[in-house]
């Protein structure tokens, strides 16, 4: 039985420990590592089998052993290690890294190898790289996933650094590789074309588009080849494979001065649940800071946001330190046992666990506009999030390359409103699925260009709009100019009332449909300097908001970029400007009462919810402080018709309950790092 069938128990939620371990590790006490896993909270072992340096006694000529095996009175480090796990019940994950060979394999098979546009390899402390295109990642890493399992009874394989090594870890960019395996794989795929030179070239969206086809198809071939085993095998991969797998670093010097962004690790979780929720995904939360500090630990508190996000999204936790337990400072796993051991606790309530939010919020896609059109459209899909997550407005995450599918599945239509945040152009069969969405009753609400290409045609049927008028507007073309939800009665006076928020980013006019129903006003661009002469905004004729009932839902549309707004001004009146408009839409089931900085995110099982309540107030600049217990906070429940019950898990006791206004209210304890509310009909 592979992973692919139903009752696989890979299906069930899990929690891994990872040793990445040191060749020096092969000498390590792998009862004492058990002990640490086990007081861990985890249940499966993810521990090194080979590659880059095999810890068993392989035969296959190409396949390295690590020296240090024969200080091991086994000669056997990982036979030593499935063994002793085995005893105690424990699940074993081999661990393989194929991106790298020794000198001496590399000397034997140049044709594995990464190749510069010049043919050069590239060699990265005395290793080089390989290719996924080349003969060692496609056909005989089935001959070392074939011996490891005709000796050893592992439960399953990860393969680490899956990718084509564009990068390396000293963050030097070598490019599009242009092996003869590339030249030759990417003529077939593009119908004869030529590798780009570089990533600056016009057709490196299709070299994307390659990659991304090869590790799926590399990752389904060595799915199916292990499937015959008839041993419930679970393939962990980056993607494609039965098992995702994704990372939670703070890799801080990958782009040095970056935004630190608290929430990407929910964010990731939620996309994969949201599309694949049949597909179980790992969270590998690394307890060090960055590759290039391999020995400083996280901050606990950091650590702990990893996993915590994760579970409460659905993912499997799972702890990867570096070495042999001990070895090396472990501090920042102190928090994090607290998490995992929750996890393997409440197995029923994770094994039911799915998403229960009515908003899907849509995350842009790097799509064929380029990467700085993507870092803007990122912003406006973070000022989004940032104003949802503030107000405890529960939502999950959409993959823009996902909605067409979600949308065959029937996954779209569990949500009453589906938010579009700068994504520009979907595309002809997205523009239908999201039709067809708001025909059959659900919202959806744009913001900036989404939905619109580069040449001004609206691709929505719903949308309220016909079609853009002349160029779209971004910078000083939008400078000091504003938006209204409210009546201006005295504009004759220059007064103004009610809330009034700048317009930052991009805007565009457009022609509106005779039936499309306009909402306050854009105020004209106005002088913003000297004083003496800043005023005069007037009303452009453009509305704030445009709104049009197609079938038996609304579309709306706000025209320019406020999230991106939110994001640089960080004004709460613009975030209550954008929730002004989206709430209603929304039809939330269950928000908070509670500080800005307690994450809420909404499931449900089989008997009712589940709202996770994470506590980030230790956000910092680039990590997750110490956080500080919240009091005082309350669930509602506004649209709750009879008595529900509630039950702290974390606290271990029952919550007070009362109806307020219509409302069910649900006090909350005092939270610490984290909290799990228990909702069940009365």
């Amino acid at each position: 039985m592979s992973v692919h069938t139903a009752h696989s128990r890979w299906r069930e939620p899990f929690t891994v420990f990872q040793t990445n371990l040191q060749e020096v590790d092969a000498t390590m006490d792998v009862e004492a590592a058990l002990d640490v896993i086990e007081s861990h909270g985890a249940d499966t072992w993810m521990v090194n089998a080979g590659g880059i340096s095999a810890f068993y006694p392989t035969d296959l000529t190409y396949h390295t052993r690590n020296p240090f095996l024969t200080e091991r009175p086994s000669g056997d480090f990982l036979g030593d290690a499935l063994a002793a796990a085995k005893r105690r019940g424990l699940r074993v994950i081999a661990r393989l890294d194929l991106s790298k060979v020794s000198a001496r394999v590399a000397a034997e098979h140049p044709d594995w190898l990464f190749a510069s546009a010049t043919g050069e390899p590239q060699i990265y402390n005395g290793l080089y790289s390989t290719c996924l295109s080349g003969a060692f990642y496609q056909e005989h890493a089935l001959e070392i996933l074939d011996e490891i399992l005709d000796r050893y009874p592992v439960d399953g394989f990860f393969f680490n650094w899956f990718n084509f090594n564009e990068r390396d870890y000293s963050e030097v960019v070598h490019g599009i590789c242009h092996c003869a395996s590339c030249a030759r794989r990417f003529a077939e795929f593009s119908g004869g074309g030529p590798l780009p030179e570089n990533q600056q070239s016009s057709d490196f969206a299709l070299w994307r588009r390659y990659t991304d086809a090869t590790i799926a198809t590399l990752a389904g071939k060595y799915s199916d080849h292990v499937a015959p085993r008839d041993r419930d095998l679970g393939m962990v991969l980056r993607k494609g494979a039965p098992i995702v797998y994704h990372e939670g670093n703070n890799a801080f010097l990958h782009m040095p001065g970056k935004d630190f962004w608290p929430h990407a690790t929910a964010e990731a979780v939620s996309a994969h649940i949201s599309a694949q929720p049949e597909v179980p995904l790992i969270l590998n939360a690394a307890a060090h800071i960055d590759s290039k500090y391999r020995m400083g630990a996280e901050q606990p508190e950091h650590l702990a946001q990893y996993l915590l996000q994760a579970i409460a999204r659905g993912g499997n936790p799972s702890t990867y330190i570096l070495g042999a337990p001990g070895r090396l400072p472990m501090t920042s796993v102190a928090l994090a046992q607290h998490v995992t051991r929750f996890h393997r606790e409440h197995h029923d309530l994770y094994a039911q666990l799915r998403p229960a939010a009515t908003i899907g919020l849509v995350r842009p896609g790097l799509g064929r506009t380029g990467y700085a059109a993507y870092l803007q459209s990122l912003e406006e899909f973070r000022g989004v999030y940032a104003a949802l997550q503030q107000r405890h407005l529960p939502f999950d995450i959409l993959p823009h390359d996902e909605l067409t599918d979600m949308a065959t599945t029937g996954s779209l239509d569990g949500y009453r409103l589906v938010v579009l945040p700068g994504v520009g152009a979907v595309g002809w069969a997205a523009a239908t699925a999201l039709d067809e969405f708001v025909a059959r009753g659900g919202h959806l609400l744009t913001t900036g260009n989404s939905g619109v290409t580069a040449e001004g045609t609206v691709e929505l049927a719903s949308s309220p709009a016909l079609r853009r008028s002349g160029a779209a507007l971004s910078d000083k073309d939008v400078w000091s100019t504003y938006a209204t939800l409210d009546e201006q009665s005295h504009l004759d006076e220059f007064r103004y009332g009610g809330s009034v928020v700048p317009v930052f980013g991009d805007n565009a006019r457009f022609i509106w449909k005779p039936t499309a129903v306009r909402t306050g006003s854009l105020l004209a661009q106005a002088p913003w300097g000297p004083p003496e002469v800043s005023y005069g905004h007037t009303p452009s004729g453009d509305p704030a908001l445009a709104s049009l009932r197609y079938g038996e839902g609304i579309c709306s549309m706000i025209t320019w970029t406020v999230g991106r707004t939110y994001r640089e001004f960080g004004k709460t009146e613009v975030r209550d400007h954008l929730l002004r408009v989206l709430e209603p839409l929304a039809e939330v089931v269950v928000s908070a009462d509670i500080t800005d900085q307690i994450e809420l995110i909404l499931g449900q099982d089989d008997d009712g919810y589940v709202v996770h309540l994470l506590n980030q107030t230790g956000a910092q600049r680039r990590s997750f402080g110490p956080h500080i217990p919240v009091s005082g906070g309350r669930l509602v429940l506004p649209r709750s018709d009879t008595d529900h019950r509630a039950r702290a898990l974390v606290g271990g006791h029952d919550l007070d309950t009362r109806r307020e206004d219509g409302q069910l209210i649900i006090e909350l304890p005092v939270i610490d790092l984290f909290e799990v509310v228990r909702i069940r009909p009365a």
